[in-house]
């Protein structure tokens, strides 16, 4: 095959685990564009909506660490197929049975069908296609792949759903187009991917580079996985969160519910696409990752500070929609790099999914107590709660430049180390 058709092929793969990933994730953060027609369709307070999450993010805190040691160990090509079809059902589901009460227990099940083995074997799939040293552009295409995709699709979910006059049959329709997609794209990873190479537990025993249980206590001892899973946090944390600016603009500033839901997609899907990718190659450009955080970070908070210093004054509500979008999308730039900071940080490949797990833990945990912390704000504050939680956004984004630059401080401690060690 020549060079040109594996090129073809491996971005053609990526784009079908982009679509995987892009699908799975859909009714677990489905309130970031239909915030207030979920709240009137479950008939939940602010609260009880973000408890949602919350429930999503109990199973995925149980599920991290045996999901990224089981996806080491087991196929991860199978891993990925039975998830996106489980999720496909689970989806269908609750399209029909749209209450509160199973709400929670749905959250609760989709951890099972999105997190357990899925995630650390997709991202452990998109490491593997990619080349060591391209690691940025490889998860840069990834999640630009996944943001265009979500694009597309959720526009049509929009539309689709702004068709209808009654809300619940607008969601159930959308439902069941995610279930939909979902099993396309098991299918197609399932008849595109390739079955990764069986290793023997004898290979496995004296093979170094081979996955031994007993070697998980070093991807738990390194400090710079933890580090990964810090930055993680904060990134993750406000660009998942972020959806609050478009509910401030409609709620407090008068903007129209259509072009709040449009900024929503910006923030979620657009910059996805387009901030992924430049952050992958301006990573690969510096040829650090944990260096493009830091910078990010840092511009990030600009933009969060600005936009809490303007957000109560009469700035047209279109430029302060403009300006909510950048906390988004340099954070953005950074979320879908966090991966390829295995490779800088010398963690080795089969160990991947296990270091996956344990990021995520710590990573993910917004999802199990932002939703209910920033949805309080709003219940106990009313519309000044919106000052607490774009303070609260701020202060990630310092937290991002400081653990990021002591990450950076590390890493090279531990290269002049090794360096001054190889010399002797």
């Amino acid at each position: 095959m020549s060079t040109k058709s594996n090129k073809s092929r491996k971005y053609l793969i990526l784009t079908f685990l982009a679509l995987g990933q892009g699908s799975v994730y859909f009714l677990p953060y489905l309130r970031a564009v239909y915030y207030n027609p979920l709240l009137e369709t479950l008939q939940c307070s602010n609260a009880e909506l973000g408890s949602l999450v919350s429930f999503f993010a109990m199973g995925c805190m149980l599920l991290y660490i045996p999901g990224g040691i089981m996806s080491d160990r087991w196929n991860y090509k199978k891993c990925i197929t039975w998830s996106l079809f489980s999720t496909s059902v689970l989806v269908a589901s609750f399209a029909f049975v749209m209450n509160f009460t199973y709400a929670r227990i749905l959250y609760f099940l989709l951890a099972f069908s999105t997190t357990f083995v899925f995630w650390s074997s997709n991202l452990k799939a998109v490491r593997s296609i990619g080349d060591s040293d391209n690691q940025g552009k490889t998860y840069g295409f990834f999640y630009s792949a996944q943001g265009l995709i979500s694009i597309v699709v959720n526009n049509i979910w929009l539309l689709t759903f702004n068709s209808f006059a009654d809300q619940q049959l607008g969601l159930r329709v959308i439902l069941l187009g995610n279930a939909t997609m979902n099993l396309i794209a098991g299918l197609a990873c399932h008849f595109m991917l390739e079955e990764p190479a069986k290793v023997s537990a004898a290979e496995r025993a004296n093979n170094p580079n081979a996955f031994q249980l007993k070697k998980v206590v070093d991807v738990v001892k390194n400090p710079l996985v933890w580090f990964i899973a810090l930055m993680l946090f904060c990134a993750y944390g406000l660009y998942q969160n972020s959806f609050y600016y478009s509910n401030f603009l409609v709620n407090v500033k008068g903007m129209d519910e259509y072009w709040g839901s449009q900024f929503s997609l910006i923030r979620v899907t657009y910059m996805m696409c387009v901030a992924s990718y430049i952050g992958g190659f301006f990573a690969d450009k510096l040829k650090s990752t944990v260096k493009m955080f830091a910078i990010c970070g840092t511009c990030a908070g600009v933009a969060a500070f600005a936009m809490l210093a303007l957000m109560y004054t009469d700035i047209n509500v279109f430029v302060l929609g403009v300006l909510s979008l950048l906390p988004s999308a340099f954070m953005l730039a950074v979320y879908g790099l966090a991966s390829s900071l295995y490779e800088e940080f010398k963690v080795p490949l089969a160990y991947t999914g296990t270091a996956i797990g344990l990021v995520s833990i710590v990573g993910y945990t917004p999802d199990l107590f932002f939703g209910p912390l920033l949805g309080g704000f709003l219940d106990r504050q009313g519309d000044a709660g919106y000052a607490s939680i774009f303070t609260f956004y701020g202060g990630l984004c310092v937290a991002l430049l400081v653990l990021s630059l002591i990450a950076l401080k590390l890493k090279n401690s531990r290269i002049r180390k090794e360096t001054s060690s190889s010399a002797q």
